[in-house]
């Protein structure tokens, strides 16, 4: 029969040269994989977006969205729809089954939506993929500062824009801050009335002024030469010569109505860096581009620009690269530690360096062999992966201290050096195959699950098979190797081998009285376990945890209708509150701008502040947060909404959220602001509000059609004539040097400041008069909600509630539905917990599922190893007691109930059952082939297998420490924590709880006790 160990002794070379390739293939993966903070996560979401330019929100839900809706209601495995009407734009959002084939999806969707009728003026929808460069996914922020460059904005969007544009994988730059310069077309309304011309014809004078014309081929010698004739300005002063022709025949000049000179546009976005004002620049990614590679690049672009001496001084304020590249840092350094602590374990039990090398060098091995497979299949090295082996490091080493115990042990035999090692081997060969098909199989339906989770622990899942199954390779073949090889002597004679043998005979008569205490055990354990249990409304419960950065962002929701100077007034005075922070080390400001899908909506008109903490700020981030909302609270005719930045911020965050849901959007406003009313009231929030809150206020402009008509023109010709007096139209471009002017021909900005100043705007007609626009139209006054929302045809009111930082929001979310509860709701309105809330839930139960799947394959490999269903059932057993400890953990160290610790768990299925593996397996085998009794067996196996179970659970515990309590492994830490909890107490579990449970389901012992108890009966009858 083939023999692994045997093979791997007598085959060094050929076991040589393969560790020489896993060296090289191994050392070359690293260089080879990319990095990135987690797993690319694409969500199965089209969102079809349209454009209703001047539509209200209730026009815009009434007249598209309602449409759209009715459209796209017949496509199957649409999981939710949700959709947002605001001013001018609708949204409509389309969540599918995870199993659906989102292309196959695009098409049927595209098909619904040409039939849809709309009104004349919206655009054809959009149908867009949504991800992570849709939603704006920024990585990396510049501040620029000018020396002397007057026109600083439109160099850098001619210039430094597109040369970072250029970077492969880079989505969208987007430009925030000061203003460009544009030529001004400064129309005089007198002179225009003097020389009886219209302001379009000024714009067709000078829009046809540029031109260019073929006139043929001419003949020069032997050559044909192509001649073209004309007309291109450089400098924007030649505009002034322009000609107009008038009506009488007569020509002008643009100069006779109008003045032309340079002019600042007005400024949309302000962006300050430190207090200062600067232009600011966002790059964002496409969702499969790496980043840390699109931000050296950048890095690159700007160290060429700077060397330059343009005048310019280009300063990175945020590098997501570099945050990545620190927190890879953080785990591969937790990964190093937890090596290096894992040896020292070793040594310390074994008491022989050269047994400690031998583990100690299978480790390494492993690792390389896990990283070429993740290159193989493609993987990057993340946080997640990463995490993935510094979990697996302490189980790497169970196989191998397994087997080395099993070498010094079979030493005794008669055998030679070599044959004792192959037969210690071998003799375990079973069971450590079996713990090591136990922890893998757990890890399979997590890794086959669809869904955010299963796209985010892909990785981990696969990371710590390929681990595993290296080190049971490594384990069956290099450690036998190098055993024969370095004839380690084990070492009874030391300090440490003593205390552990007085160990095995305490732990030996302690068995020996638990054995004929079972109840007590019993009631024991599920007396904890209870008690865990109900520990877990005490624990926070979120989707992810955030990554402790330093990093804090500051939302400013302004009052509707107030315009960018008054908003940034309001920034200002938030800003010098931060100003004044010792522990903040920088931070930028901007108010208005927008890109990405925010711009889209039209949002954008608020403001943020985005900071870093000092590495040695005396405040924690929570503090900090709570600090700023503290100071921020009574600026009025704002809301300021501060958290934590975190780069897994799906679903997570501060707040709570309720959602009020039903056919009367009415109903819905005046509930949703009695549901706001009554959480501002409890102690527990500090600051609520509604997402149905008024818009900013509006001027319509409605035109007769009749009106319209007598005097030749259409109710959009009219609006369009306004709309040009109004806000000027663009003439042309202009190229002056190495700059592009835009040509606006326009009134003095000054003459449309107020409402009554329409009342004596006059409209050019085509007969060459004008009319009051008055006197076609007519100018009402409204205030609309800012944006309605629909969740599957019903509408949807939010009710956002702010806890002090650092909060349960699981808890507070419980409050906060009791209380509305207690107040009760009309019939027709449902209550709901929010689309955090409800992620949060379908992931944890997608993981529950998970978790029942490899409980079964669990006990499936070990039924059929056994080959009894009992003992299967009895090793089982360990692992919801396991939890016990696990829930001590979290309550313990602060952490909390997330997809992470979640996980953590499902690793608990398989990491616990291998002690008591070992331990059973042993017990079966003395009872099988020495003939010993059952209780001799357990007390046996228990004593002989006591050091390899403490060895592999505290290097397993060790390694895991620096994730659990290092820094930059935020997104980890609650993992870490469950399987050291579980893990500890499992073990306790393990050496009492298996053999006395062990015992009552053996047949066997329970017919010993029947005979037992019969004979004391005949005796006791006899007397």
């Amino acid at each position: 029969m083939f023999s692994l160990p045997k093979f791997s002794i007598k085959r060094p070379v050929c076991i040589l040269i393969c560790i020489v390739s896993l060296v090289t293939f191994g050392i070359s993966s690293i260089f080879e994989m990319p990095l990135e903070s987690t797993p690319e996560i694409e969500m199965p979401v089209l969102m079809v977006m349209t454009q209703y330019p001047g539509a209200s929100p209730e026009e815009v839900d009434k007249m598209v969205t309602d449409r759209v809706e009715a459209a796209i209601a017949n496509v199957s495995e649409v999981d939710s729809t949700q959709s947002v009407s605001s001013e001018g734009v609708s949204m409509v959002v389309m969540m599918f089954e995870y199993s659906a084939d989102i292309d196959k999806k695009y098409q049927d969707v595209s098909s619904a939506l040409a039939l849809v009728p709309l009104p004349d003026d919206c655009t054809d929808p959009v149908l867009i993929e949504v991800n992570t460069s849709n939603l704006n996914n920024s990585i990396m922020s510049l501040s620029i500062k000018a020396e002397a460059n007057d026109n600083v904005k439109a160099y850098v969007e001619d210039n430094v824009v597109p040369e970072i544009e250029k970077i492969e994988g880079v989505s969208d730059v987007s430009v925030s801050g000061g203003s460009r310069k544009y030529v001004q077309v400064l129309l005089d309304e007198n002179k225009l009335s003097q020389y009886k011309i219209t302001m379009q014809q000024v714009v067709s004078a000078i829009a046809t002024a540029e031109y260019e014309v073929t006139l043929g081929d001419l003949d020069r010698g032997n050559v044909t030469v192509g001649l073209i004739g004309s007309q291109e300005f450089t400098e924007y002063h030649s505009l002034e010569d322009v000609p107009i022709t008038l009506s009488s025949g007569d020509i002008i000049h643009v100069s006779d109505v109008a003045q032309v000179n340079l002019a600042d546009e007005e400024i949309s976005s302000y962006y300050r860096q430190d207090g200062k004002e600067t232009i600011g620049i966002s790059v964002a990614k496409n969702q499969s581009a790496n980043t840390v590679d699109i931000c050296n690049q950048v890095l690159k672009v700007v160290d060429n620009l700077n060397s330059q001496q343009l005048g310019l001084e280009i300063e990175v304020t945020s590098n997501s690269g570099e945050d990545i590249m620190e927190n890879i840092r953080s785990v591969a350094s937790a990964l190093v530690e937890g090596l290096a602590i894992a040896v020292v374990v070793l040594w310390v039990f074994l008491g022989e360096w050269k047994a400690s090398l031998i583990v100690g060098l299978s480790m390494p091995f492993s690792v390389l062999a896990t990283l070429i497979l993740m290159s193989f299949f493609g993987m990057t090295i993340n946080l997640i992966s990463l995490g993935g082996l510094v979990i697996g490091i302490g189980m790497l080493v169970d196989n191998s201290i397994v087997v080395i115990d099993s070498c010094f042990k079979a030493q005794a035999g008669e055998r030679s050096f070599e044959e004792n090692v192959i037969k210690g081997a071998e003799l375990v060969l079973g069971s450590i195959v079996a713990s090591t098909l136990t922890t893998i199989v757990v890890f399979l339906p997590i890794g086959m699950m669809q869904g955010m989770s299963g796209q985010l622990f892909h990785d981990i899942c696969y990371t710590i098979v390929f681990s595993l199954t290296a080190s049971l390779v490594s384990a069956l073949t290099l450690v036998p190797l190098l055993f024969v090889r370095l004839k380690p002597v084990e070492r009874k004679d030391f300090s440490f081998a003593r205390a552990v043998r007085r160990l095995e005979e305490r732990y030996g008569q302690l068995m020996r009285k638990l054995l004929d205490k079972r109840a007590l055990v019993v009631v024991t354990a599920i007396v904890l376990f209870v008690a865990a249990l109900g520990m877990y409304s005490q624990i926070d419960m979120e989707l992810m945890p955030a990554m402790e950065n330093g990093r804090i962002s500051m939302s400013v929701d302004v009052k509707n209708g107030l315009n960018l100077e008054s908003t940034s007034k309001i920034m200002t005075q938030i800003e010098d509150i931060v100003k004044k922070e010792p522990d903040v080390e920088t931070y930028s400001m901007s108010v208005g701008g927008g890109s990405g899908l925010a711009s889209m909506m039209g949002s954008g008109s608020g403001g943020s502040i985005s900071l870093k903490l000092k590495d040695d700020a005396s405040m924690t981030s929570d503090e900090f947060v709570q600090r700023m909302r503290d100071l921020t609270a009574g600026i009025p005719n704002c809301s300021v909404e501060v958290s934590k930045q975190n780069m897994m911020s799906i679903g997570t965050g501060d707040s709570i959220q309720l959602t009020l849901q039903g056919k009367n959007l009415t109903s819905l406003k005046e509930q949703a602001e009695l549901v706001r009313e009554e959480l501002v009231k409890m102690p527990e929030f500090q600051t609520a509000s509604t997402s149905l809150s008024d818009g900013s206020p509006r001027a319509k402009i409605e035109v007769d059609p009749i009106l319209a008509g007598s005097v030749g023109m259409t109710p959009s010709s009219v609006l369009a004539n306004a709309r040009s007096k109004i806000s000027g139209s663009q003439a042309m471009t202009l190229q002056q040097g190495d700059t592009e002017y835009s040509v606006m021909v326009e009134y003095d900005p000054e003459r449309f400041q107020d409402i009554s100043d329409l009342y004596g705007l006059m409209i050019d007609t085509p007969r060459g008069g004008q009319v009051a626009l008055t006197d076609v139209a007519t100018i009402t006054y409204s205030t609309a909600p800012s944006s309605i929302m629909r969740m599957d045809g019903e509408y949807l009111v939010t009710v956002t509630a702010t806890p002090p930082a650092g909060s349960n929001i699981n808890n507070m979310t419980r409050l906060a539905i009791q209380q509305v509860q207690k107040m009760g709701l009309p019939e027709g309105i449902k209550l709901g917990e929010g689309s955090n809330m409800e992620m949060m839930y379908e992931e944890f139960a997608a993981i529950g599922r998970a978790l029942v799947i490899a409980i079964y394959l669990v006990f499936a490999v070990m039924a059929i190893q056994f080959e009894s269903l009992r003992f299967s059932l009895v090793v089982l057993m360990s692992v919801p007691f396991a939890l016990t400890g696990s829930f001590f953990a979290l309550l313990l160290t602060g952490s909390s109930i997330n997809m992470a610790s979640l996980l953590g768990v499902v690793m608990l299925v398989g990491i616990v059952v291998n002690n008591a593996i070992v331990l059973i397996d042993y017990a079966n085998i003395l009872r099988r082939d020495e003939g010993m009794e059952i209780r001799d067996a357990l007390v046996m196996a228990g004593k002989s297998r006591l050091r390899p179970i403490l060895m592999s659970t505290l290097t397993t515990v060790v390694g895991l420490v620096p994730m659990a309590f290092g820094s930059g492994v935020e997104m980890m830490e609650s993992m870490a924590v469950v399987v050291i909890g579980g893990l500890l107490f499992s073990t306790l579990l393990t050496l009492i709880l298996i053999p006395t449970l062990y015992l009552i389901f053996d047949k066997e012992d329970r017919k010993s006790r029947k005979q037992q108890k019969r004979q004391k009966k005949l005796e006791a009858a006899a007397k």
